[in-house]
């Protein structure tokens, strides 16, 4: 093990600040073009077609997992239907099914109803 002290003095951007100058117009005029055509602009298709490679990126993670989710919780199928929204909000079959046909239930079928409800 050396206890030595390191001299980092090579290191320092102020000993030569032409030298660092000089890097940064290099960087500068290196990276001029990239710049100017960021800048450049575009119309809604050039952009949308920039962002195509995201794009196909996430359609292609939406579509695995909507594949994996369909494969382990099963896809739909003809003997189970989904729930309509009375049934989802709760409302008895009776009182939705009188909702949906023309004719008015009778005050005893109401009572009925409501009494097998509770």
């Amino acid at each position: 093990m050396n206890d030595d002290h390191i001299d980092f003095g090579s290191l320092d951007p102020l000993r030569d600040p032409e030298r660092v100058e000089r890097a940064l117009r290099k960087i500068a005029r290196r990276a001029a073009p990239l710049l100017a055509a960021r800048r450049a602009p575009r119309t809604a298709f050039q952009q949308v077609a920039r962002w195509r490679r995201p794009m196909l990126a996430a359609a292609a993670v939406i579509m695995i997992a909507s594949v994996s989710a369909l494969l382990r919780f099963g896809g739909s199928s003809a003997e189970s239907a989904p729930p309509t929204v009375a049934e989802v909000v709760g409302v008895p079959s009776t009182l939705a099914g009188w909702v949906r046909s023309d004719s008015l239930p009778t005050p005893g079928e109401i009572v009925v109803s409501l009494e097998t409800t509770q």
